[in-house]
């Protein structure tokens, strides 16, 4: 096996389940955090609610709630379908966690008067705090470091896009990725086969582009007991690889077999009363618009056979569902072969997602957070995760190409979107490359190491990811100066008569930023290792939260004025 890497060195270490972290000697930390993050996210909900929590998919999340509790549960789906104004086009998990948090806010209504768009988030709230629990466990344990625990934890609820999931578009991103990174952290200590396939399958009934990140497990554990068995010798290299195959195999087809009776057995009574449940979850996704800020947009416009149209029949875009899921198949298979970790073919599957799929909104990019962190923190790849989490945050509130946009203008959304397709590209590229290499080639391993020490410091993370977080609070919690009723998607952009009020909310936003920069850099002291040119990342994010958050507009919209502005 001289051509290979050594069995113990691609095996994962036989180390001790995942158990949350004993909050003995961290309860202060946890319990401040947590009491912190949840009453932002509260608090912003209530300042956002005029615009974000009244439309949108909450109020989807909602009747389908209701649909649950004071309805037939059976009926879901035709009812959302026949509906049409709140397409539930998910599985059934998550409107029922919101219809039992629904049930508590019915209870404690009278004293506590709590309205349902809050209690519509209570178990994406709670899911981001289990995943912030989940990612402390792994990083601590994987790098012997409570502090990275604690870096890992902070970074995942103190950041843009988690706050602009939960708190602005109420979605529910972390209850299948928690569940994730149950199944691959259990994987990868190398115990037990029930619980990865029971967490796989509750990830899957949350939400269906939970069955990308399946693709890898069952494909590193047919792999690797195939091909990269234990070999004691030359001779008996062969009859050994052969031996290994069967058990892997049996192995893969229980785990499928357990995820197929979970997922089967939820599913079955959806089925056996309507085809809708089918429609809603399959035919319907695969329908959708392309909806993106993706070189795919240039696709369109130059395939379409209309000039509004919003599909076509070129296969990368009417077969895009089918392409990505390949593409997630053909990442775990080279990952398996070259034993990166499962955390790390979950990051590349996240880009490929972002790359190929034809329907990619601003809260889907919180999903390739928790695979960073859980794989560069441990590694101190703290450079990388810092370029991604940044540009991401960006990304997720810049202009996409949608149905309400001016059609003649695709080509600049499309150019857009090239650009935001090379920037995901290069950081697939980059991603796969700071893997430790297999090949025995000790000079460019030793680059590798000599590479990573360069970013040895996880202070400047921690302060640029919280800053941006105090950037979008701030500019949530100054929306009530505006409380606009216009349309997010229309003229103007600000409000006549709001002129004053608006120019200084936006004052403020910028002295708050700037001064909750200042005084986070002094707490985390992480000042006296950064420029002090870094406090220009915050200041630039403060124009985009404000135009989302304060002012409640749609970067799109403003981009159509900008561009109709200039004659285009």
């Amino acid at each position: 096996m001289s051509a290979r890497t050594p069995p113990e060195e691609i095996l994962p270490a036989r180390s001790q389940p995942l158990v949350l972290p004993r909050l003995s000697s961290n309860v202060k930390f946890f319990s401040a955090a947590i009491f912190i993050y949840a009453s932002a996210i509260i608090v912003a909900t209530l300042a956002l609610n005029p615009y974000f929590a009244q439309t949108w998919d909450v109020q989807t999340f909602i009747h389908a709630a209701r649909e649950i509790t004071d309805g037939n549960p059976f009926d879901l789906y035709a009812q959302s379908r026949a509906a049409q104004t709140w397409p539930y086009a998910y599985p059934p998990l998550h409107a029922l966690v919101v219809a039992l948090a629904l049930f508590i806010g019915d209870a404690l209504r009278a004293p506590i008067g709590v309205p349902d768009f809050v209690w519509a988030r209570v178990p994406p709230l709670v899911a981001d705090i289990s995943v912030a629990f989940a990612l402390y466990e792994i990083v601590r344990r994987k790098s012997g470091e409570a502090m990275l625990g604690r870096a890992a934890f902070l970074l995942w609820l103190f950041n843009p896009l988690t706050f602009y999931d939960t708190a602005a578009q109420g979605h529910f991103e972390a209850e299948w990725i928690f569940f994730v990174l149950l199944a691959y952290a259990r994987s990868e200590s190398g115990r037990g086969l029930i619980l990865p396939a029971i967490a796989l399958a509750m990830a899957v009934l949350f939400k269906q582009v939970a069955i990308l990140f399946a693709v890898p497990v069952w494909l590193t554990l047919s792999l690797r007991g195939a091909v990269f068995a234990p070999k004691q010798s030359p001779s008996s290299s062969s009859t050994e690889i052969a031996s290994h195959k069967p058990l892997a195999m049996t192995r893969v087809l229980l785990s499928i077999l357990i995820f197929a009776l979970i997922t089967g057995a939820v599913s079955l009574p959806f089925l056996l009363y309507s085809g809708d449940y089918v429609f809603m979850n399959t035919t319907y996704v695969e329908q959708v618009p392309v909806q993106t800020q993706s070189w795919l947009v240039g696709i369109l416009g130059l395939t379409r056979a209309a000039p509004d149209a919003l599909t076509t029949d070129f296969f990368l875009i009417r077969d895009s569902t089918m392409i990505t899921l390949a593409a997630a198949a053909i990442i775990s298979f080279i990952a398996a072969r070259r034993g990166w970790s499962l955390f790390l073919t979950g990051a590349l599957i996240a880009l490929a997602f972002f790359l190929l799929s034809r329907k990619v909104m601003g809260y889907y990019y919180v999903m390739l957070l928790p695979f960073l962190l859980a794989e560069f923190l441990p590694r101190r790849r703290f450079d990388l995760f810092l370029i991604a989490m940044i540009a991401s945050a960006f990304i997720a509130l810049s202009p996409y190409y949608a149905a309400w946009t001016d059609h003649a203008h695709w080509w600049a959304y499309a150019l857009l979107g090239v650009v935001t397709s090379m920037f995901f590209a290069w950081l697939l590229w980059q991603t796969a490359d700071s893997r430790p290499l297999n090949a025995a080639d000790g000079s460019r391993i030793t680059n590798y190491e000599l590479r990573i020490t360069n970013s040895s410091n996880p202070r400047p993370v921690v302060w640029a990811s919280l800053s941006l977080f105090a950037a979008a609070f701030f500019a949530a919690m100054l929306q009530p100066l505006l409380n606009s009723a216009a349309s997010p998607i229309r003229a103007p952009i600000v409000a006549p008569g709001t002129e004053n009020i608006a120019t200084v909310a936006f004052g403020a936003l910028i002295a708050l930023t700037l001064g909750a920069s200042a005084l986070i850099a002094r707490g985390t002291r992480a000042g006296s290792a950064m420029p002090r040119a870094a406090f220009v990342i915050p200041l630039l994010f403060a124009p985009l939260a404000f135009a989302v958050f304060t002012l409640t507009k749609e970067t799109t919209a403003i981009f159509e004025m900008v561009l109709k502005a200039l004659g285009v």
